[in-house]
């Protein structure tokens, strides 16, 4: 069974939602502690990435992403040093430290409704610098033009827009500059209006190591007295659309 038809035995497994015209696809590393996903995630035609993660999705009559991210085409690398390719996974919102978009976050304009787009207001942008460990973040933030950093941290949205965003260190992709990153404010240690000029950084050449599958545990032919068995436990943009 190739790639392909693994993804589309996932995807029917998970209801057919994924077969929903209007879907589109969105290129983004995701992150969290310990793991960072280069994956595959999914927006309807006329939402943002921000808008999936701060709400939620409906293709072919399910709703989707309330509370979990669905991940397809996944690299997964390991602050061990080791990678592993998955074919879907769900990450739990509440666990992101920050999604960075590669492509395919916002719609395009020429798609938005008339309507809707007199209803973009204009905002200001404020240099950044945000802390959630192991990372530090420096870009720009976003906030109404009558209002500042902190109207912007103690909003309704859990994750907040940052553009022209440089990483450090970088992630074990070896990516470290990306043009928007979305955050999740209820991993953030600390935040404030920084003019910090970030340093150019020249990330370090990782070898991944594949994870080796698990052995399958030997039966033994032999016969054992009780109490003497060897079981173990195996553990297993534009500054207007923000």
């Amino acid at each position: 069974m190739d790639e392909q038809t693994e993804l589309g035995s996932a995807s029917r497994a998970d209801g057919s939602w994924s077969d929903d015209a209007r879907l589109k696809r969105v290129d983004a590393v995701v992150v969290i502690l310990g793991c960072t996903l280069a994956a595959t995630t999914y927006r309807m035609q006329q939402q943002r990435l921000l808008d999936v993660l701060n709400r939620s999705f409906v293709a072919n009559s399910y709703r989707i992403g309330r509370e979990f991210v669905p991940l397809t085409e996944v690299e997964a690398f390991f602050s061990t040093g080791e990678k592993e390719t998955l074919v879907s996974t769900h990450v739990n919102k509440s666990s992101i430290l920050f999604v960075a978009e590669r492509s395919g976050g916002r719609p395009d304009r020429n798609g938005v409704p008339e309507a809707e787009a007199t209803l973009l207001r204009a905002k200001k942008a404020l240099p950044a610098r945000v802390d959630i460990p192991p990372y530090i973040l420096l870009g720009k933030m976003y906030a109404e033009l009558q209002q500042g950093l902190v109207h912007v941290i103690d909003g309704e949205d859990v994750f907040l827009p940052m553009t022209d965003v440089f990483i450090s260190p970088p992630l074990p992709t070896g990516e470290w500059k990306f043009s928007f990153v979305a955050i999740n404010k209820h991993q953030i240690v600390r935040v404030e209006e920084s003019l910090e000029v970030p340093k150019i950084l020249v990330p370090p050449v990782r070898k991944a190591r594949r994870r080796k599958p698990k052995a399958a545990v030997p039966i033994s032919s032999s016969i054992e007295l009780p109490g003497v068995g060897t079981d173990r436990l195996v553990v297993s943009r534009d500054p207007e659309s923000f």
